[in-house]
């Protein structure tokens, strides 16, 4: 999946800071998203940036695209913390991405059961730690839901329209 397409398809900015976001993940305090792209797809970001780029002149970007295979990891996350120099740009990063990942999950559970649906939405949350602000409530926490009540078509329906509405509300926060 080219998540750059994702970022375009949906109006969300990518810069250089998506970038690190993606490669390397984000945590701080309620929020965890672990990394999803790899130092290949940095490279080939980069090179394609600057095949289209040539008059750069942020020289931390010319010196990410003059790096070797194999990859030091340390290297790539400090020049792409060099390019936008700016970590309080981090956490808007990290809400493009989860954006990002919700969407596509809401897409990829539409050819699923309402069980396993309702299972991968579980499992999603607790990837990302479960932060305060998500959309959804897992069975018995915090709700007296039995599971007979809440492994049903309808409760899918109802959490995916939440999912939904949470969707919009998240887009306006993120440009």
């Amino acid at each position: 999946m080219n998540y750059i397409d994702e970022f375009k398809k949906n109006n969300i900015p990518f810069s250089w800071n998506e970038l690190k976001i993606g490669r390397f993940g984000y945590s701080e305090n309620e929020f965890y998203l672990q990394g999803i792209l790899d130092d290949e797809f940095v490279m080939k970001y980069t090179l394609d940036y600057l095949s289209k780029n040539e008059n750069e002149e942020n020289s931390y970007v010319w010196e990410l695209g003059s790096l070797f295979s194999p990859y030091d990891e340390n290297e790539i996350y400090k020049l792409l913390d060099l390019i936008e120099d700016s970590n309080e740009k981090d956490l808007v990063s990290y809400y493009r991405w989860r954006w990002i990942l919700v969407n596509n999950l809401l897409k990829k559970i539409l050819d699923k059961d309402y069980v396993n649906a309702l299972l991968e939405i579980s499992e999603f949350w607790l990837d990302l730690k479960s932060p305060f602000d998500m959309p959804y409530q897992y069975q018995g926490v915090e709700n007296e839901l039995t599971p007979q009540e809440f492994y049903t078509e309808e409760h899918l329906s109802k959490v995916i329209s939440d999912h939904k509405k949470w969707l919009e509300d998240e887009k306006e926060k993120l440009n």
